[in-house]
């Protein structure tokens, strides 16, 4: 009897956005921009891109994502897509002072079932990002495809696949402009943890003479 073939196999680079240009005032930075840094790291990532050209990039609709997404959709001439499922989580979606926010947050990492003000926990996050990889991964069978989004989300889907809890301090050392490899058949499997591209030798070095 032969063997039923298994699914092909999707692969998706999970990219954190650019650096970006941090409100002083509020916790809320839907509306923060790319930093000139955050520009250069992405499209320093889309000239030394180490993987196969994507299909697509798929993005958060949050404007950092958006932007960096723009760099490596603009390079690689493919679609774009905006996902509202990718966006990043928030404890609290208000102007709040930045301190109460961190205390609001802090609360949620202690405890990722309880539901803060935004009305999901992180554990909830968790479950959406895993259903939205689901349907990126499922429409682009055999493919590459570039996701564009956020730490914080982005911590709660590989973690598990490291064999980990998803923690704060495995959220805080994913990289601007860092990526992640995971591949889907039959299920996923963590390719390479998120990691950022080499540090380039500076000009006058022996590399560059």
């Amino acid at each position: 009897m032969s063997a039923i073939p298994s699914e092909p196999e999707t692969t998706l680079v999970l990219i954190r956005h650019g650096l970006i240009v941090k409100p002083m005032s509020t916790s809320n930075f839907d509306r923060a921009p790319l930093s000139s840094e955050g520009w250069r790291q992405m499209n320093r990532l889309a000239m030394e891109w180490p993987f196969a050209k994507p299909a697509a990039v798929y993005c958060s609709d949050l404007l950092r994502a958006i932007q960096s997404a723009t760099v490596l959709q603009t390079g690689f001439h493919v679609p774009l897509h905006r996902e509202e499922c990718l966006r990043e989580w928030t404890a609290d979606p208000a102007d709040l002072p930045q301190r109460t926010y961190l205390d609001l947050e802090g609360r949620a990492w202690h405890d990722q079932q309880w539901v803060p003000p935004s009305g999901e926990s992180l554990e909830q996050a968790g479950e959406r990002v895993s259903r939205c990889l689901n349907g990126i991964a499922g429409r682009h069978r055999g493919d590459t495809v570039a996701a564009v989004g956020h730490g914080t989300l982005f911590s709660q889907f590989t973690a598990p696949l490291r064999g980990a809890k998803p923690t704060e301090d495995y959220k805080n050392s994913i990289t601007n402009a860092g990526y992640a490899v995971v591949v889907h058949g039959d299920s996923w499997r963590l390719v390479s943890d998120f990691t950022s591209l080499p540090q380039s030798a500076p000009l006058g070095t022996r590399e560059n003479l």
